[in-house]
């Protein structure tokens, strides 16, 4: 659903308007119609910014660009008017169509339209942004976005993000993610040190443990943690006494644990 509001001075056009837009279908809903500067600037510092404003260039108490003036404002603002002159000073002001009065149908509908493509093109570009972002912050830090296992004679790479859990049992490194395991034939002591201590923890000898996939804690016999995982485990997955503190900070995102002290702590273990 999308959120609009009217600023128009005249009653009559700012009805019209309303139900040519609500006519469009049920994607666009008007929420506020206004009539002035002042009535705008308060309604928009007092409201939830909604997502399409309409609004008159040529209001009673003043310009509508004023309205935006020193707001945050970054809805997208279609703009109407009776004169040509202000076109140039509209896109600079958010505007992403500029309608002369009267307003039709037919040229509302080809600027709603307009709306659609860029919301649509925008939320395309965030989405792909933020793929490109997150991967080159994991490249930067030095941490994997997936990890190379081995399936039915293929080499295939698994995302981070779909990892429940990792684990060591008789020579042997499986890779779980979604009820389903790989093997891979590195180990858990060289794996860790790839991984993003945000999302992974070293549990024990045997385990690496993504955050997401933990589903409860439960103390254990002296005072080690016992935790459940989205998947069933192989054999149960116990937090020391003295990782239990660090983990539960991991689980709650209060502080995170550098891979270094582990690996030390497990160089010993022979995976």
């Amino acid at each position: 659903m999308t959120n609009v509001i009217i600023i128009e001075d005249d009653s009559k056009v700012a009805c019209e308007l309303k139900e040519m837009i609500e006519q469009t279908g049920s994607d666009f809903k008007v929420c506020a119609i206004l009539h002035t500067v002042l009535d705008a600037r308060v309604w928009l510092m007092s409201n939830k910014a909604p997502q399409l404003i309409f609004c008159d260039i040529q209001l009673a108490d003043g310009l509508g660009f004023e309205i935006f003036r020193n707001l945050p404002i970054a809805a997208p603002v279609i703009f109407s008017t009776s004169y040509d002159e202000y076109a140039l000073k509209a896109f600079e002001n958010n505007g992403i169509d500029y309608l002369l009065k009267p307003i039709n149908n037919t040229r509302l509908q080809k600027s709603l339209r307009k709306f659609v493509q860029l919301k649509e093109l925008f939320v395309e570009g965030n989405s792909l942004y933020n793929k490109r972002i997150n991967n080159s912050v994991s490249y930067m830090n030095g941490y994997k976005s997936s990890l190379l296992v081995y399936y039915q004679d293929k080499i295939i790479p698994i995302s981070m993000d779909k990892l429940d859990f990792i684990y060591y049992n008789n020579y042997t490194v499986t890779v779980h993610s979604q009820n389903t395991h790989y093997e891979t034939r590195d180990t858990l002591n060289n794996i860790i040190t790839t991984l993003n201590p945000r999302d992974f923890f070293r549990a024990n000898r045997q385990f690496i443990i993504h955050r997401k996939a933990v589903t409860s804690i439960q103390q254990y016999f002296g005072r080690k943690l016992l935790i459940g995982t989205v998947s069933p485990t192989p054999e149960p997955i116990i937090i020391s006494k003295a990782n239990a503190s660090e983990f539960l900070k991991w689980v709650e995102g209060v502080n995170y644990q550098s891979p270094l002290p582990l690996i030390l702590e497990n160089a010993r273990f022979i995976n």
